[in-house]
């Protein structure tokens, strides 16, 4: 399943409580790709604090918001706008506001009504910000706000490059193209891989998902501090990649996603087929080591990184898996679909790891803990990690919930140095 949807009941908040606060929206605004900003808002010179600036980013990963740093006082008192994009889904209107901010150090507040944002410099030089205790999260990126005014809607909101790689996939006879969001740490490399694989959409019966770009900032930020660089390819008919996406449906497309065990399973092998191609596209980019990739992936993307580096071991150092699965416990073939992709996956024999949410509505954990059983038993080896989400249902949601697994990935990359050293 997707991390798309139930991260936008969580992001709510952001816009409900800051809409609460004593500022209030004015009517003269420019629009930033459906973003507010009031039209004299200027941004302060960027010497004047690691936090000046102009900064966008995604909340959860879907609500666009800016952030204008527009005054730094050598107190640490500042000034900013904060800025959110409509929800209509939701009810939401587009709206900016200016706020209080206090820095310290490499710490920034800014202030609401009994809720603040919590940003923080990440040492690839993007913030890292939080809304309340832990609320929602996003990665914000510096841009000009020239650039920005300019730019009407051909921004790029993530802090990824989007890309196109070349593959020798076909589909009617033309060359296959996939959509790739590529986050590169300092420098000029080359630098090691490692590739994020997103999920599917949920029961497959909105198209509409389809076309949605999946990437987690968070986590690419996460490794890039470390040195990694970090891609997330859209297989395809997925964002905008070419091709059509195919991987297990009905006869009947508007039933979604095959419950029959070989459809579903074949559907799983064509998502191989495009993992390896971006594999192979990106490992021809100079500024990429030859050395193996660090796979990782939310729900069936978790689950296809699992299986495709048991099959792949040679070229694969690790796998992080974020709640993997490929079709969910509605199906009454579930378990055996995903103890069959989890027993391929005992063929890498380096450690991998697993982080499950308790009170998952698409797999329970004696369910994920019977999968990661079955690729033990097969020969695998790892770490399964349970952990809990806040609120009722959200199990499946962690990895937009980055405080559940920083340290467990942090400690998982550390041994995987280790063994290679």
């Amino acid at each position: 399943m997707s991390g798309l949807r139930p991260a936008l009941i969580v992001a709510i908040f952001v816009f409900v409580c800051f809409t609460s606060i004593r500022s209030h929206a004015q009517s003269t605004a420019d629009e930033i790709d459906g973003v507010p900003i009031p039209a004299d808002a200027a941004a302060a010179e960027a010497a004047s604090s690691a936090f000046a600036g102009t900064w966008i980013g995604k909340w959860d990963g879907f609500l666009k918001t800016v952030l204008i740093v527009e005054k730094v006082a050598q107190s640490g008192q500042a000034k900013v706008v904060y800025a959110v994009a409509d929800n209509p889904g939701f009810g939401l209107k587009r709206a900016w506001f200016r706020l209080d901010a206090t820095i310290s150090g490499d710490q920034m507040i800014v202030h609401g009504s009994g809720s603040s944002l919590t940003l923080n410099v990440s040492p690839t030089g993007r913030l890292r910000a939080v809304f309340g205790d832990g609320l929602s999260f996003a990665i914000l990126s510096r841009r000009s706000l020239a650039d920005l005014r300019a730019g009407g809607e051909d921004i790029s909101w993530s802090a990824g490059v989007q890309s196109f790689l070349a593959t020798d996939l076909a589909e009617d006879g033309r060359p296959v193209k996939l959509e790739t969001l590529v986050f590169k740490p300092e420098g000029t490399g080359p630098f090691p891989l490692a590739i994020v694989n997103h999920g599917s959409t949920g029961a497959g019966t909105d198209p509409t998902l389809f076309g949605e770009t999946w990437s987690n900032d968070w986590f690419a930020d996460v490794l890039n501090q470390r040195g990694w660089m970090v891609a997330f390819p859209q297989r395809r008919g997925r964002g905008e990649s070419d091709g059509t996406y195919g991987e297990g449906f009905s006869a009947d497309r508007r039933k979604g996603y095959s419950c029959d065990t070989k459809t579903s399973l074949d559907g799983a092998d064509r998502a191989a087929e495009d993992l390896h191609a971006a594999v192979t596209a990106l490992h021809k980019r100079p500024d990429v080591t030859d050395q193996p990739v660090l796979l990782a992936g939310q729900s069936r993307g978790g689950m296809l990184s699992i299986a495709y580096a048991g099959r792949h071991p040679k070229h694969i150092t690790g796998v992080i898996n974020f709640v993997g699965g490929w079709m969910g416990e509605l199906c009454e073939n579930a378990a055996v679909i995903n103890q069959t992709l989890a027993r391929q996956g005992a063929g890498l024999k380096t450690p991998t790891l697993w982080i499950y949410g308790a009170d998952d509505l698409y797999y329970s954990i004696d369910h994920s803990q019977n999968n990661f059983l079955a690729f033990i038993e097969a020969g695998g080896t790892g770490s399964f990690e349970e952990v809990a989400v806040r609120g009722r249902n959200n199990g499946h949601w962690v990895m937009a919930k980055p405080p559940l697994w920083e340290g467990l990935v942090g400690d998982y990359l550390d041994r995987l140095a280790a063994n290679r050293d």
